[in-house]
């Protein structure tokens, strides 16, 4: 019997909303899901949207009564409930993710949260809302170590890719650059990139800068350096910079303690980019060497070094043996792991399981 599915995100990827992996990431399952199950993916923004994208894919933005992103409130959330065999919320701290899961218990309907490392007020700070959901299912091993409240059930889903949309690279070549692909912000640590990055490299920074000051942090480091600042591209645009790549850099900074914090939770540029048969070049922090696996599909470096980025960079473009070994093992470790199909397989194991 088809599973009636219902996903809640508190935002939607959209420049007037965020435009964040964890809102991709919802977005994404949601309609791959669509395939196999009757799936509705409920949001909230300024302005009321229902649409169907595919056959068995509703999407349906509430206008929401607050005018926090992450603290949004429509009364309409309890009526696109109704009738749902599985609540999925994305993201645990956050009001509409509460008051689902509350709805949800009552209502018998089984109740799933993956936490993508956001939050906004809500009286889950007070109130253990675990007790009411089924199990967690976190999007990493490394998201999985730390699961808030006293219900510890998990089953780790990972994130995954479209592989149609992100077709491997027509030939073994690339143009010699790098691509940093994310928000452009201190925790992503591309100022160590740009310290570590060899002058006759060329750098390619894709994705929003919403911190003025850091953006001027990273102008004054590209001076004398060959370094592109592009901000938020469309995806084509993206998949076509991804396929002519040397590499993606995601150079994941720690703090004092040696931790990420709740700072990549899962590396989805880091997936899309080997899909395209990009090599990844990663701090060995969070949940990225889950994904990156040295001399298979990339290169780990210890976090927070500049000139170990450096030599990874170096060495790939002197080694072109080594970089067209590591472009197949990237494609082949998505197809094998990381695809959306995947990603549904392993929920859909969980709402049965439940």
């Amino acid at each position: 019997m088809e599973v009636k599915v219902v996903h809640v995100s508190p935002t939607y990827f959209a420049p007037e909303s965020a435009l964040g992996g964890g809102e991709r990431f919802a977005e994404e399952l949601a309609r791959a899901m669509a395939d196999r199950a009757e799936v509705k993916l409920v949001s909230f923004g300024r302005q009321s949207l229902r649409e169907n994208p595919k056959p068995g894919y509703e999407r349906v933005i509430l206008k929401s009564r607050t005018r926090d992103l992450m603290t949004p409130f429509a009364a309409g959330l309890f009526r696109e409930l109704r009738g749902a065999d599985v609540i999925h919320c994305h993201q645990l701290f956050v009001l509409p993710t509460f008051l689902a899961a509350v709805f949800g218990r009552w209502r018998g309907s089984r109740v799933f949260v993956s936490d993508l490392g956001g939050g906004g007020w809500t009286p889950g700070y007070q109130i253990d809302a675990t007790r009411w959901m089924e199990a967690h299912l976190p999007i990493s091993e490394y998201a999985a170590r730390e699961l808030p409240g006293r219900n510890k059930r998990h089953r780790v889903i990972y994130g995954g890719v479209d592989l149609e949309r992100y077709p491997m690279r027509p030939d073994l070549s690339h143009d010699g650059s790098v691509v940093f692909l994310g928000r452009v912000l201190p925790h992503k640590g591309i100022h160590l990139l740009m310290e570590g990055l060899p002058p006759e490299v060329p750098l390619h920074i894709v994705g929003p800068a919403t911190d003025a000051a850091y953006l001027d942090l990273l102008r004054s480091l590209a001076r004398g350096k060959d370094v592109r600042f592009y901000g938020a591209l469309a995806d084509q645009q993206v998949i076509d910079r991804l396929g002519r790549a040397m590499a993606l850099v995601h150079p994941t900074p720690v703090d004092e303690n040696g931790s990420a914090r709740a700072h990549e939770l899962f590396g989805l540029a880091l997936v899309e980019a080997m899909a395209r048969g990009c090599p990844v070049i990663a701090s060995q922090a969070a949940s990225l060497p889950e994904i990156v696996k040295p001399g298979v599909n990339g290169l780990l470096v210890p976090p927070n070094r500049p000139g170990a980025i450096r030599e990874a960079i170096l060495q790939l473009r002197r080694d072109p043996e080594l970089w067209a070994r590591l472009s197949l093992g990237a494609r082949r470790t998505v197809e094998e792991k990381f695809t959306w199909e995947r990603v549904v397989d392993r929920c859909l194991e969980a709402y049965a399981s439940a």
